[in-house]
């Protein structure tokens, strides 16, 4: 970290709507506190409508905010600096200092989502399914491409999302086949990335297949775990459940070099997450 940067009482949050579920303070704080840092990080409820508002409060003693739902591609029209892989996938879930007096834009998630799968030690993946059209989709999409899948199935409900997914697929040299998620759907192939928020889930399982050749999920939602889909996963499946508390860790190891500039303190991160959603 700058030195001129730690004679100051720093500060950072999470921006999203609902808020109070986050685990991000939790993870932000364990890293900050093993680092020897004083830094604040706070959770505060921001709907879409307040977003430019908390973006103009970043004054000099601001490290940036993590983002969630549902403000990951609303910032990116408040933001001038973006990496390509923010552009690429046409979301951002930090906004940090980028030099003394620049805000930039990075997607973490899609390092999040690869940690996780490479952690999870499931081999070549060839083929992927991905359940849910909105950012963190189209950070599953990238994360997919850069471990080297190249036929994807997404199924969403959304027509003008499936737009830009596929556009980005075309980018990334990926096949991607969409499929309305109202109707009856077979989920096939090595990986499931499933993007949907727990209350929507039941809807989701009253709709699905599961075929026999399926070798893992990977549940974005992870509050309350296990959730609907996983349970449901375990069960009917048998197969390899991730959990979304493990892509939060990495993208908030991510987030804490971001905004340090340190290594980020991974093990006491994981340490501090409460019991029942361990990563260990």
């Amino acid at each position: 970290m700058h030195n001129d940067l730690l004679a100051m009482t720093l500060k950072a949050a999470v921006l999203g709507s609902p808020i109070s579920h986050s685990l991000s303070p939790t993870l932000h704080r364990a890293a900050y506190a093993a680092l020897g840092l004083d830094i604040e990080y706070t959770a505060i409820d921001t709907p879409t409508e307040l977003l430019a508002q908390r973006i103009g409060q970043l004054d000099d003693n601001s490290l940036g905010y993590s983002l969630t739902m549902p403000l990951k591609r609303d910032v990116l029209a408040l933001v001038d600096q973006k990496s390509p892989l923010v552009i690429q996938t046409g979301c951002a879930n930090t906004v940090f200092r980028n030099g003394k007096q620049k805000w930039a834009l990075e997607n973490t998630d899609v390092f999040g989502i690869v940690q996780t799968i490479k952690h999870a030690g499931l081999g070549t993946l060839e083929s992927a399914c991905i359940i849910g059209s909105g950012a963190t989709a189209s950070s599953a999409l990238s994360a997919l491409a850069e471990l080297g899948v190249l036929e994807i199935t997404c199924y969403g409900r959304n027509r003008e999302a499936f737009s830009l997914l596929r556009a980005q697929s075309n980018s990334l040299g990926v096949d991607l086949r969409s499929v309305n998620l109202n109707d009856h759907v077979v989920l096939a192939g090595d990986i499931v990335i499933s993007t949907v928020p727990g209350a929507a889930q039941k809807q989701i399982i009253e709709r699905i297949a599961l075929d026999q050749s399926l070798a893992a999920l990977l549940d974005i939602a992870y509050n309350p775990w296990p959730s609907e889909l996983a349970g449901y996963w375990t069960t009917h499946q048998g197969g390899s459940v991730l959990s979304g508390v493990d892509m939060l860790l990495w993208q908030a190891c991510a987030q804490v070099e971001l905004f340090t500039g340190e290594k980020a303190p991974v093990e006491a991160m994981r340490a501090a997450l409460p019991n029942e959603f361990s990563t260990a």
